[in-house]
């Protein structure tokens, strides 16, 4: 059974939003690898088992921005199915904080515009990553 702390994190709209968010920008940021010359290349240079895999998370990436434009009840049900897409979550709510502080520290850099708390110290995808961060992996004592 799903840790219920991670069902939790669907029922307010702040949240889902944050992890629709996080989500799409990473299936955005694995289908984007193809668009550029310097990701053809680099995906190219790849041994296949490597490829593999990263056509795999496309393709989960993309099953999971499906199961997120679901209504809730659909998306809750599809969630508790396993941890895997728990997993996916918590890895794109990570590239999501990680990107958009480097994106407010840029602006800052470039622009001298203020960071913005926002932006940089998001509160509401800083809880989600630590509800995954405590929840997002498999218990083997099932």
């Amino acid at each position: 059974m799903i840790n219920p702390e991670l069902t939790k994190l669907l029922d307010s709209q702040d949240i889902l939003d944050v992890l629709k968010d996080s989500v799409t920008y990473q299936f955005q940021k694995l289908q984007d690898i193809q668009k550029t010359t310097e990701g053809r290349d680099w995906y190219g240079e790849l041994p296949q088992i490597v490829k593999g895999k990263i056509d795999s998370y496309i393709e989960d990436y993309e099953k999971l921005v499906g199961i997120l434009k679901q209504d809730l009840d659909g998306i809750k049900a599809e969630m508790n199915k396993g941890y895997y897409f728990w997993r996916l979550v918590r890895s794109a709510c990570k590239t999501y904080q990680t990107d958009i502080t480097e994106y407010d520290h840029q602006l800052n850099q470039e622009f001298n515009l203020k960071e913005t708390e926002a932006i940089s110290e998001n509160t509401v995808l800083a809880e989600c990553i630590r509800v995954l961060d405590q929840h997002a992996v498999e218990n083997h004592q099932e």
